[in-house]
């Protein structure tokens, strides 16, 4: 997004922000990368984080841009990418080789892998759903605590 301030107004005003945060929040930069968590005793395994950055706009010099990511923490994005990558990876070669039997003419237990992995991956994709609801409030949180600093 762009704001109407130079990026190191906004900066500084994160900074002194972030130093003094509202409760249940927690937050680091290193330069213009800016990362805020939720740490209270509402913190849970699907809390959300935010990664963004404040850089100068070039065709702009008295405004910046905000631009970032608000999602799950790395360690969730980590665990769902590899139930998906293996999932996938499984399914299909031996969804593959069950393929290849019924093409040779004998029936195989294995074309079930299809359906199977298809039933993880919906499984998996369905929990991530259920952890996006549970962190919506956190994350109206974090979104609010960086709007009320680029305000």
């Amino acid at each position: 997004m762009a704001v109407q301030y130079p990026a190191q107004v906004v900066l500084d005003r994160l900074e002194t922000m972030i130093t003094a945060p509202p409760i249940g929040l927690q937050g680091k930069m290193h330069g213009h990368h800016i990362v805020l968590d939720v740490t209270d005793e509402r913190a849970h395994y699907w809390s959300p984080q935010v990664n963004f950055r404040v850089e100068p706009d070039k065709d702009h010099p008295e405004q910046c841009i905000v631009a970032g990511l608000i999602g799950p923490r790395p360690n969730v994005w980590t665990l769902f990418m590899f139930i998906y990558f293996s999932v996938g990876t499984i399914g299909f070669f031996i969804g593959s080789y069950g393929i290849s039997l019924a093409m040779l003419g004998s029936y195989s237990n294995f074309l079930l892998a299809f359906p199977i992995a298809i039933f993880f991956m919906l499984s998996a994709f369905l929990t991530s759903k259920k952890g996006e609801r549970l962190a919506s409030d956190q994350t109206e949180d974090l979104k609010n605590f960086i709007r009320k600093a680029i305000a």
